[in-house]
């Protein structure tokens, strides 16, 4: 089995606690296979739940961390300028590389931030019905409420992904990849 590479394609799958499908994005790209992992995806078909599938419009350059309880995705516009930054609250990611899968667990959580990171969180009471309803272990919901203190700080300080550049530079490394200059 070999390692990820920077151009290689793989498939993300969130699911639900304990361990529930939730949605597929079918293909995304290796920008970065170190930690955090960072792929980008453009139009990307999309599986949800109820077998329902759409295509997820635009540019999203999606970090994932091996350690850290959320991912992020950064969305762009035509014009490739940032148009937000989506937070979920997440276990960290679990690679799959013989299927090419990595793999989540959505805790309801998200954030909603703009690039002057002024932000919104979102789905707190889903998260509430979630935690009753499937009995999540008192470490998970530690763990969940130290990822939303984490990432306020990461925004309040501006630590990457919320770094005034990051965003630019992935999206330049994108392009780069999209050109030729590396592996797609």
């Amino acid at each position: 089995m070999k390692s990820l590479e920077r151009g290689d394609i793989i498939r993300i799958k969130s699911v639900k606690f304990p361990d529930q499908m939730h949605r597929i994005w079918k293909k995304s790209v290796v920008l970065q296979a170190e930690n955090p992992l960072i792929l980008a995806n453009y139009d990307v078909e999309v599986v949800n739940a109820d077998g329902s599938e759409g295509i997820f419009q635009g540019l999203a350059i999606c970090i994932f961390f091996q350690d850290e309880w959320f991912n992020t995705i950064l969305l762009y516009n035509d014009q490739g300028r940032l148009k937000e930054y989506y937070i979920n609250i997440a276990s960290p990611y679990q690679l799959d590389q013989e299927h090419q899968t990595l793999t989540y667990i959505d805790y309801d959580i998200d954030f909603i931030v703009t690039p002057t990171l002024e932000y919104v969180i979102v789905d707190e009471d889903e998260f509430a019905d979630h935690q009753e309803c499937f009995h999540y272990p008192d470490c998970i919901v530690k763990k969940i409420s130290q990822a939303v203190v984490g990432v306020e700080e990461r925004i309040r300080t501006q630590q990457d992904p919320f770094h005034p550049v990051f965003a630019q530079y992935w999206y330049q490394s994108y392009q780069s990849l999209k050109r030729g200059d590396g592996r797609m």
